[in-house]
């Protein structure tokens, strides 16, 4: 099966209110869908979409780098299994010095026109033992109230875990909204906090000594100058777990942490990592380590979202609910499916490849 039709499609979504992160406003998520065909019939899709500073490539440089890889692949034979799958895209960045992102929109792309030939759903076709479903975190953003209102439609999920975003700033707001949550979810739901490298480690002390009594599981990246004495002194001053998100992607540093053991759980984005082998890879040496996992998007569109839930899917017991509640931040979709959360999991589509589609009105665009 052969590579014989490459396209690529923009994509615009809005969010319905603008994101606040540590490292800017967000509005508007913009990405590319690649579309391939072969010369035997199959089709299929992925996704680049870095994002602004989280990532290390803008969006043009991305363009720029995709267009090299599809004249590369054209005409190449699609890999027949995951190893083969891997090494295409080690090629890739080795040869083309790919980026983060364009290395997971292409290994998606060959994944789905993969499983798509062996009438397998792309986490079956990885890993022979896939889970069906994966459990997934849910996400609150913004002031208390907004976190409130929030509430009213997340509770209906029956979700097990809530993140909070808490912004830097005053103490006050923030234990406003954790307090909203654990009044409003059962004692036996958990509580993650995402500091997004917003303070120092006195402001992170001052804050986190108070939490103790809501049942937070981790706290996210909770220093701005992640260090091994820092983080190490922070959780046993409060005696809270650490997660580390941002940091993964900064290679040298994380595995200095990783090493002196100055963290507890790994959050893997697999758009800023670089793809789904990367992560492969990572999870083994995190269980080695003894630390959980967490799979999660980087606010990618439907599709995006999809290739992250396959890779949990297939990632084992050491994943833990993962951070895969995004659609609903937007205004609107490019996929034809909805991927529900029912019970707090995400069932994983069942249908060869991706299983997911693109909507009509984006393909008409592009022709």
């Amino acid at each position: 099966m052969k590579i014989c039709q490459v396209s690529f499609i923009d994509f615009e979504l809005t969010f319905r209110t603008p994101l606040v992160t540590a490292r800017g406003l967000f509005k508007r998520r913009k990405g590319i869908v690649i579309s391939a065909r072969t010369d035997d019939g199959f089709s299929g899709i992925g996704e680049i979409s870095p994002m602004g500073a989280f990532s290390r490539e803008s969006l043009p440089q991305a363009r720029r780098s995709a267009q090299d890889v599809a004249d590369y692949l054209g005409n190449a034979e699609v890999p027949e299994d995951p190893e083969a799958l891997a090494q295409v895209i080690g090629h890739l960045e080795d040869k083309l010095s790919a980026p983060p992102s364009v290395l997971f929109g292409f290994e998606m792309l060959l994944g789905d026109l993969a499983g798509k030939k062996a009438d397998l759903s792309l986490s079956s076709w990885f890993s022979g033992n896939a889970s069906r479903d994966v459990a997934v975190n849910a996400i609150l953003t913004g002031s208390p109230e907004d976190i409130q209102r929030q509430l009213v439609l997340k509770t209906a999920k029956d979700f097990r875990v809530y993140k909070i975003k808490i912004d830097a700033g005053d103490i006050k707001p923030a234990l406003e909204k954790i307090k909203a949550v654990r009044d409003r979810v059962a004692d036996d739901v958990m509580i993650r906090l995402d500091l997004n490298r917003g303070l120092d480690f006195e402001e992170a002390v001052g804050l986190l000594s108070q939490t103790k009594e809501f049942g937070i599981e981790y706290v996210e990246e909770p220093l701005k100058e992640p260090t091994t004495q820092g983080l190490t002194a922070l959780r046993e001053k409060t005696g809270l777990r650490i997660a580390l998100d941002e940091t993964v992607a900064e290679t040298e540093k994380f595995y200095d942490l990783l090493n002196s053991k100055a963290c507890d759980v790994i959050v893997v984005k697999p758009m800023v990592l670089g793809g789904i082998s990367k992560s492969i890879k990572l999870s083994k040496i995190s269980a080695e380590q003894g630390l959980k996992m967490v799979i999660t998007s980087t606010l990618e569109s439907g599709i995006g979202v999809a290739a992250c839930l396959h890779v949990a899917a297939m990632l084992g017991h050491h994943i833990l609910p993962c951070g895969l509640d995004t659609l609903d931040l937007f205004q609107d979709n490019i996929i034809n499916e909805n991927l529900p959360i029912v019970n707090g999991h995400m069932n994983v589509p069942e249908r060869p490849g991706l299983g997911v589609s693109l909507r009509d009105s984006l393909i008409r665009s592009a022709i």
